[in-house]
């Protein structure tokens, strides 16, 4: 297919209205070819349709944007400019957002319990760019069945009106839970009885409702890809599994729809280390290679419609994305009168130029000395604290960056064997399914870390437990006791690890096994009665296991009963590399000196291994940084190491069952080839 060796991708915003005659009145298919053209593009994503709802061809389904009357094939024209000139076109498709479709048909609208659609009334501020109460999205149902034959027909327009080679499906979640009658007769179908309101994680019947979002949104999306795929078979299906990638339990974006696209690809705007760690999920969870990772070229999202990245912090971002041989899709938003501006497509060609350089040496497996077990269904959390499986998974990665650990993404999407510690943070019920082969894992020698209180089934089977309960108190400490102190460094009973939220409390661990323990405050934080009127200090001690280790089979397990992992501070980083180094063994394949924003990556092909650098740079201007030494397990001497930016040979050394080189005035990205 058209994506295995493209990975200079683009695509140009187009949710423009048509209330104002000048809106995309200067909308040129040659002037958005030569800016594509500037800037190094393979591949094209461009607008058949958008948000509003408004087709960019001529379609009898619905309605084409006003500013097309008169020029109907300008669409059709830039399709064909790029496909003559090997710039290969993915169209673009808005699901659910379409505010025609929301305005024109009510029967087809998303609802809220009281009946109303969040464009009708909106109780609150929705985005940082539209005021309380202005809802500028019409979301409709996937579960009605009027609007996806309107769905089916679009798609059939277009794959008769455009030569395309790729679809593209944006927004397949859910942005509230719908109450419409085409989900409550759905519902009442399937379940049975009335769909539920009430936000009750601990509810079984909650659960389930959100569950069955999760299967709507993927039936839904696999019906879009058949259609698509049914029309022009010839050409890729991706969906905008951007959701998948983020916190949010309720958008019902998991497994189902990823199965649904041919490579996984979405956009997202958190920090570098967010896009690291979806880089690493998306590399493991897609069908094909390489997977697609979205970078704004606004700062630091589109809604800054004038601000542009520094060539070196567009770079940084894109070359994330390398260090992973992964795809890059760099997304602009056009002028509302159509125009889009030269300057940032010289900026976008000269990064694209320095990766470009790096393409031909995208190969290989990726090297994971850690997995990091990441559940598409226990992200929430159902005593309402902040802690859950994504915040875990995130700060795991952002640790072994700065330890140079080389971690990878698993879950129920890819397999536990092969890593020789998994990372199992905050799971839940939800992920019993998965219990067993996690017990597996263990049973033939792995070594698992396992946080939280809500994973009953496993807790039962590795240590006996029962959690019989939760603290009362919101503040709660860690306290190691004598045979873990030196693992948690000067964390120590009198000054105990921090904590806000509850802790479980376990029953049946055997007392050998605990490691530390929980320590209260002095008082309840929801009495008038305090110790230190500024915060809640340590003063009770409990019997309560807070940190144990346990053999099991070939394997071993530490429990910690509280989320060490996810906290984002030096300390505690410090005390979980502490607890796997000293109870688990673990040998690096690559180890690093590098200053702790430099991330390191690897790859093994045949008879070669690569090592990436890459800056985590966020500033506007890069530093150049100082020489640090990178050292690659082997079990022989390479006959040569090269820089790849100009193939150049550099010298190594080879001792003790390990390669060693010297990374010198890198400058944001450098790939390195060992060669045996």
């Amino acid at each position: 297919m058209w994506y295995t060796n493209s990975y200079r991708r683009h695509l140009c915003d187009m949710h423009i209205d048509d209330w104002d005659e000048k809106f995309l009145s200067e909308f040129s298919p040659e002037e958005y070819y030569e800016n594509l053209k500037k800037a190094n593009i393979q591949n094209a994503m461009l607008y058949f349709q958008s948000h509003v709802g408004l087709c960019y061809y001529p379609t009898k389904a619905g309605k084409m944007h006003g500013g097309f009357r008169g020029k109907e094939d300008a669409m059709r024209r830039l399709v064909r400019l790029c496909r003559e000139n090997g710039i290969t076109v993915t169209g673009y498709y808005s699901l659910i957002y379409n505010n025609w479709a929301h305005d024109t048909h009510p029967e087809w609208r998303m609802v809220t319990p009281e009946g109303k659609s969040l464009r009708e009334t909106s109780t609150e501020v929705v985005a940082e760019f539209a005021g309380k109460g202005l809802c500028r999205y019409g979301l409709c149902c996937p579960n009605n069945y009027e609007y996806r034959d309107f769905v089916k027909k679009q798609i059939e327009e277009m794959a008769d009106y455009f030569a395309f080679d790729g679809m593209f499906f944006d927004m397949p979640f859910w942005n509230h839970f719908c109450y419409c009658d085409a989900c409550k007769e759905r519902w009442a179908k399937e379940v049975g009885g009335e769909l539920p309101i009430i936000r009750d994680w601990k509810d079984p019947k909650w659960l389930l409702h959100v569950e069955k979002r999760r299967q709507w949104m993927g039936e839904f999306a696999q019906f879009a890809t058949d259609e698509s795929k049914r029309v022009a078979p010839h050409a890729s299906v991706e969906h905008n599994v951007a959701y998948a990638g983020l916190p949010n339990a309720e958008r019902g974006l998991a497994e189902e729809v990823l199965q649904a696209t041919d490579y996984a690809g979405g956009d997202l705007y958190g920090d570098i280390y967010s896009h690291s760690f979806v880089c690493k999920f998306y590399r493991n969870v897609t069908q094909n290679q390489p997977f697609e990772n979205m970078v704004a070229r606004c700062m630091p999202t589109l809604s800054k419609h004038t601000i542009t990245k520094s060539e070196d912090t567009l770079r940084s971002a894109i070359m994330v994305t390398a260090a992973h041989h992964g795809a890059t899709l760099v997304i602009d938003a056009i002028d509302p009168v159509g125009t889009l501006d030269g300057r940032v497509y010289d900026r976008i060609g000269d990064v694209f130029a320095k990766e470009a350089l790096y393409e031909k040496y995208y190969e290989g497996d990726m090297v994971e000395d850690i997995g990091i077990y990441y559940s598409l269904r226990s992200k929430f959390n159902a005593y309402g604290e902040k802690w859950c499986n994504h915040g875990a998974c995130v700060n795991t990665v952002k640790n072994m960056i700065m330890n140079h650990i080389l971690g990878g993404i698993t879950g129920s999407f890819h397999p536990l064997e092969g890593y020789p510690i998994l990372m199992a943070p905050q799971l839940t019920e939800l992920d019993a399914g998965e219990y067993e082969r996690i017990i597996d894992y263990v049973r033939k020698g792995g070594q698992l870390y396992l946080s939280g209180g809500d994973c009953h089934g496993l807790l039962k089977e590795f240590f006996g437990a029962e959690i019989v309960g939760r603290t009362k108190e919101k503040v709660v400490y860690i306290a190691p006791n004598e045979k873990a102190a030196d693992t948690f460094d000067y964390f120590n009973a009198k000054y105990p690890m921090h904590f806000e939220g509850t802790a479980p409390i376990a029953e049946g661990i055997d007392q050998d096994k605990v490691l530390a323990t929980v320590t209260l405050p002095y008082t309840n934080q929801d009495t008038v009665a305090f110790a230190s009127i500024h915060s809640n200090p340590p003063g009770i001690a409990t019997q309560n296991p807070a940190v144990a280790v346990t053999g099991y089979g070939a394997g071993k397990v530490i429990w910690s009963a509280l989320p060490i992992e996810e906290v984002d501070m030096y300390d505690y980083r410090r005390v979980l590399l502490n607890l796997l180094k000293r109870f688990f063994v673990f040998e690096q394949t690559i180890i690093s000196d590098a200053p702790k924003d430099v991330e390191i990556t690897g790859f093994r092909a045949e008879d070669t291994t690569y090592v990436n650098a890459v800056l985590l740079n966020e500033d506007y201007k890069a530093r150049r940084v100082e020489t640090f030494t990178v050292l690659v397990r082997s079990d022989q001497e390479p006959t040569d190491v090269m820089r790849l930016s100009d193939e150049s040979a550099i010298d190594f050394e080879y001792e003790d069952g390990y390669v060693r080189f010297e990374v010198s005035d890198l400058d944001i990205f450098e790939m390195y080839k060992v060669i045996y």
